[in-house]
């Protein structure tokens, strides 16, 4: 079911463009969505700009969006949403809700329980990083399970080149990514998060770890692998890794980093091993609520692939320290570029539930997410990064 929004946005017109033409174009359009009860558009004639308000159904205001942001003449800016008539869970937050519908995507997470009987086929999100809180009520159900060390576990812990079955998240970060990821893919019962942990409170994390990590979730097969961490330095070992993640077929996810900085002229690790492997690696930089880069965020014209929501979203947490157990403290604000490459991870893998169909050929699956998340973009106006601004289409 579509929420009821109050969608405000700054419409940049291209010089040569008179905005009495792209007003009537505006207003055409709306006038096609009968879900759209109210449409407010200014003109700011020494700006150049349209101030554009949109009052009804989501998905109709979604699509004028939509077509709008097709226009090479003009740029939307300053995309802001609020939920006129809440009616998802209380802990996604009119923010949370309004960046799922920048990126196409209605939310509803949370709200389908799992039925292994009519599941979709499974799409396996490795998480590699500080673990995850397999307890946690709204992860429990969607995790992967196999056998490690022995036993049925939902992942491995990978350090010092020993694996177990322990992957309790003891730092937190690993659990509210899996929040996220699970956030986008609205729930979808064929997705499953792996959890898998190369650092915690007596390791910090290390490219040996990592790479055993990575290992790990390709032994198992996992569809998408996400590392949403940036690293002082890298490994041989752990570049080969990622090389035998992209030979397995994976796609891996890659956040640029939180220092600001050009990764074109200065390379994080392991975002700068997407080189050479450009076909199944995506790399995220981060966007605040008005789809600016976000200040802290990475960028890099030449080996960022997207941008994505990344600040305020809110998720997942694993410090339940109420007497029950359940309580406010389940979910958490999350900002990062660790934050918008877990919204990637879990766009790729909602594209991959809805279309089993991608994983028949596994040597083409990653490409072919990756193909549909580029290709589906909103341009990088005014963003440093190759496709532009992730839309789920």
């Amino acid at each position: 079911m579509s929420s009821t929004v109050v969608r405000r946005f700054d419409l940049r017109v291209d010089q040569g463009k008179a905005l009495d033409d792209v007003r009537d174009l505006l207003r055409r359009l709306v006038a096609q969505e009968s879900g759209i009860v109210h449409a407010q558009i200014k003109r700011v004639e020494a700006l150049s700009l349209l101030e554009v308000r949109l009052q009804g159904d989501s998905s109709a205001i979604s699509r004028v969006v939509a077509q709008v942001a097709g226009s090479p003449t003009l740029r939307i800016e300053h995309d802001a949403i609020r939920v006129a008539a809440p009616a998802e869970p209380e802990h996604l937050d009119p923010g949370r809700r309004g960046a799922l519908m920048r990126i196409g995507v209605e939310p509803g997470a949370w709200k389908a329980p799992v039925d292994p009987a009519t599941s979709s086929p499974s799409v396996t999100v490795a998480i590699v990083d500080s673990g995850i809180m397999v307890d946690h009520p709204k992860l429990k159900d969607h995790l992967w399970t196999g056998m490690v060390d022995g036993g049925q576990a939902h992942g491995a812990r990978c350090i010092d080149g020993t694996r177990s079955r322990d992957v309790t998240d003891r730092d937190g970060h690993g659990t509210r990514l899996a929040g996220t990821i699970l956030s986008v893919t609205q729930g979808a019962p064929g997705v499953r998060l792996m959890a898998v942990k190369f650092f915690d409170a007596d390791h910090l994390p290390g490219p040996e770890n990592g790479a055993a990590g990575i290992d790990f979730a390709v032994e198992q097969h996992a569809d998408i692998i996400n590392l949403s961490w940036d690293l002082g330095m890298g490994s041989p070992a752990l570049e080969r890794a990622i090389q035998a993640a992209y030979d397995a077929g994976a796609l891996v996810v890659i956040a640029a980093g939180n220092s600001g900085t050009d990764n074109d002229v200065i390379p994080t690790i392991p975002a700068c091993y997407r080189k050479g492997r450009e076909k199944r690696i995506i790399t995220v930089m981060a966007t605040d609520r008005y789809d600016d880069k976000a200040s802290f965020s990475n960028y890099g014209i030449g080996t960022v692939d997207l941008a994505a929501p990344g600040v305020d979203l809110v998720t997942t947490r694993a410090a339940l320290t109420s007497a029950s157990g359940i309580g406010a403290r389940q979910y958490h604000s999350f900002t990062g570029t660790s934050a918008a490459a877990a919204t990637v991870s879990g766009a790729a893998a909602l594209l991959l539930s809805r279309d089993p169909s991608l994983s028949r050929d596994p040597r083409r699956t990653a490409e072919a997410l990756k193909e549909q998340l580029t290709s589906s973009a909103n341009p990088p106006r005014g963003l440093k990064c190759v496709y532009g601004r992730l839309n789920v289409v």
